[in-house]
């Protein structure tokens, strides 16, 4: 698929990158990389578990031992909370690059070095979501990964139970100062 893309395009000014989990097999894991790098990848980035292992711990020696077996960079994925996190997955692994996915989405100041999401964060996507018309379900959902590290177990059964955007802002409001 990748020398298929490579080869529609006569000197081709875009990248072309793929994203992989990791094989419990980790020489097929290593073999279809280089397979892709022969291709003409431009670079992979490598989730360090498998499809079955979803809450388990990220293999970032298997992570590692790709980087070391490739000569295209190698983004890591897996388990990103913090700033310190990304600091630590690229000593240990020594991937040019890493990538965060939920651990964003659930603080998008990560990157400015906040542990949780600030309220003024919060505050910040209600007034984007507000002002886009973004839909109902969105709204919400993002609320409740930025609020689950702020709120009680109890607060997030009844944040979760929401229906209206009208209710999530009485509730930040009255919980929050979140206006």
């Amino acid at each position: 698929m990748v020398r298929s893309v490579r080869n529609q395009v006569e000197k081709p000014t875009f990248s072309v990158s793929i994203k992989i989990r990791i094989h419990g097999d980790l020489k097929r894991t290593v073999d279809l990389c280089q397979k892709a790098e022969s291709a003409g990848i431009s670079w992979i980035s490598v989730h360090g578990r498998s499809v079955e292992e979803r809450h388990q711990p990220v293999h970032y020696d298997a992570i590692k031992t790709i980087k070391d077996s490739v000569s295209i960079p190698v983004v890591a994925n897996g388990d990103v909370k913090s700033l310190k996190d990304v600091e630590a997955i690229h000593q240990r692994t020594g991937a040019d690059g890493v990538m965060v996915a939920r651990g964003l989405l659930a603080n998008p100041a990560l990157f400015a070095g906040y542990e949780d999401t600030p309220l003024q964060c919060v505050q910040d996507w209600v007034d984007i979501a507000l002002e886009q018309g973004t839909p109902f379900t969105c709204f919400h959902h993002h609320l409740m990964y930025m609020l689950e590290r702020v709120t009680s177990k109890q607060e997030k059964k009844i944040f979760n139970i929401l229906s209206s955007t009208s209710a999530v802002l009485d509730y930040l409001r009255d919980n929050y100062g979140v206006r």
